[in-house]
């Protein structure tokens, strides 16, 4: 029995050495690349969010990663490495050998190279308790309109931040519901969006949709444009409501001498009379492509039909207030707060009359508003959005405007328009000691295509340089949708998101 044990340890101790043997081989087969945090052989966008969750304490980075991740090599994972690897991506010139091969003498240690509290320690948490919105119901029910006929429709849900999926692909066979007016067959799930935040609508197989947003603003969905066929674009509308509330269009005087359309949108149920109730509201940007029935290439971003959805699963209503853009909008959407780099210097830009157009939205619209409709003057519940120029005017409008609108949505922002001292000199004129009188910021950005890709650099760095400054980090999120491109089908799709996170209904 003695020799058996014996035998058995001997056995035991020569597997583990193999055991050992084979996982420095499979370590030692990878390369390693200055910058390339999640190790897969690349840098890209990906490594940025990685080492951006790590500061966070979302994910943590490990090992090897320690190193590749430290892209500026001060023996620290911090924001500027993701900046760095930012620019680098961008093709923007950086001091280190970013994309570089490492090769280890020795594996890493792990205490070395813990996440700093960069993100922290530059401001002290606010001793004034903020009031919490008031959360709804995540539980909600989605349909899907099968108007391209597909055999069977299937639901991905996804979460990408949690890792979490409803079942691997093609995801949930949704149930049929019903048939509607138009013959088409509709098909319903029931989705706790606390849970999933994300969903692709399918036919089993490798026809499927655009993903798309889900919130407690979600409601119907159907293919609105068959190209690609891989990647279909997606409608949204409020299942089982035909009446999607009033809007009034006004003129009012701008001070370049014309009179700029405003169009002022009211929920279902809003009664002028009943002075009891005051309404939440959004301003938007772009309004002429805010609401249903717009007519660009793209489609609107229907923000009157998410409104109607949100409203639908037990929300009070908002009022929807678009402010149209003329003809130069390139110039009325840049704010002046440096010189606009090259080449954009030379499109429009350049001198751009953005605090005219922040001065009328502050001065005269909102006044308007207020004036004329049942509405709350309290800044928390008055949101500015706004994408491509108008996200960056609408970025621009919220910070000089703290005292009206407590809520910011820079969509797809044009930040790179202006150089990184610039904006560090615009951001410090600001005290963001207070948090309690500091505006909520949904920063978005997509990568489908050349133009979000160009704009992605400045829109996911612009939340760490205000962090950098004293920003408080939990008013603030960047989103990131890799196959979105720069259009309405992408703003369209991140918009419930957007509504729910900034008036924090879930």
């Amino acid at each position: 029995m003695k020799k058996f044990n014996a035998l058995l340890s001997l056995l035991l101790v020569i597997v583990m050495m193999l055991s050992a043997v084979f996982a420095v081989s499979a370590v030692d087969s990878l390369i390693y690349y200055l910058g390339d945090a999640d190790l897969d052989e690349q840098v890209n966008i990906k490594d940025a969010t990685l080492i951006q969750k790590h500061v966070a304490q979302i994910e943590t980075i490990t090992d090897y990663a320690l190193i590749t991740a430290d892209a500026d090599e001060d023996a620290s994972i911090t924001i500027k490495d993701a900046t760095v690897i930012q620019k680098y991506v961008a093709d923007i010139p950086v001091d280190y050998p970013v994309g570089e091969e490492i090769v280890f003498d020795t594996t890493p240690s792990e205490s070395t190279t813990t996440p700093e509290d960069t993100t922290t320690a530059t401001t002290e948490p606010s001793t004034t308790p903020t009031e919490p919105e008031e959360k709804m119901d995540t539980n909600i029910t989605i349909y899907f309109s099968n108007n391209k006929s597909w055999p069977a429709v299937y639901a991905y849900l996804y979460n990408e931040a949690a890792q979490k999926e409803n079942a691997t692909w093609p995801g949930v066979k949704m149930t049929f519901h019903g048939t509607n007016d138009f013959g088409e067959q509709i098909y319903k799930m029931n989705v706790d969006v606390s849970e999933y935040n994300r969903v692709v609508f399918n036919n089993g197989n490798k026809t499927q949709s655009m993903n798309a947003a889900i919130s407690v603003a979600s409601s119907g969905f159907y293919i609105a444009k068959d190209t690609p066929k891989t990647s279909m674009a997606l409608g949204v509308y409020a299942f089982d409501e035909a009446d999607y509330g009033n809007q009034t269009t006004v003129k009012l005087d701008y001070p370049d001498g014309y009179q700029k359309p405003i169009t002022i949108w009211t929920p279902n149920g809003y009664d002028p009379a009943d002075t009891s109730k005051s309404y939440q509201v959004i301003y938007l940007l772009d309004g002429q492509n805010q609401f249903l029935g717009t007519t660009n290439g793209y489609g609107g971003w229907v923000t009157d039909k998410i409104a109607t959805c949100l409203q639908n699963n037990g929300h009070d209503g908002f009022i929807l207030v678009g402010i149209d853009n003329c003809r130069n909008r390139d110039n009325e959407l840049t704010p002046d707060i440096g010189d606009v780099i090259s080449p954009y210097n030379t499109q429009g830009f350049e001198n751009g009359s953005g605090e005219t157009f922040a001065n009328f939205v502050a001065d005269t619209v909102v006044p308007f508003v207020q004036a004329n409709y049942n509405v709350s003057a309290d800044p928390k519940d008055n949101a500015i959005i706004g994408s491509s120029s108008g996200g960056i005017e609408a970025f621009y409008i919220g910070m000089e405007n703290m005292d009206v609108f407590g809520k910011i949505g820079a969509i797809s922002p044009a930040f790179m328009l202006f150089d990184k001292s610039d904006w560090d000199n615009y951001l410090a004129k600001f005290d963001f000691t207070d948090a309690s009188n500091l505006p909520r910021i949904y920063f978005y950005n997509g990568g489908g295509d050349s133009l979000e890709k160009e704009l992605n650099p400045y829109a996911q760095a612009m939340p760490q340089w205000m962090v950098q400054l004293g920003y408080p980090e939990e008013k603030m999120i960047f989103v990131h949708e890799d196959s979105f491109s720069h259009n309405e089908y992408a703003w369209r799709m991140i918009m419930p998101e957007t509504i729910a996170w900034l008036f924090e209904l879930q």
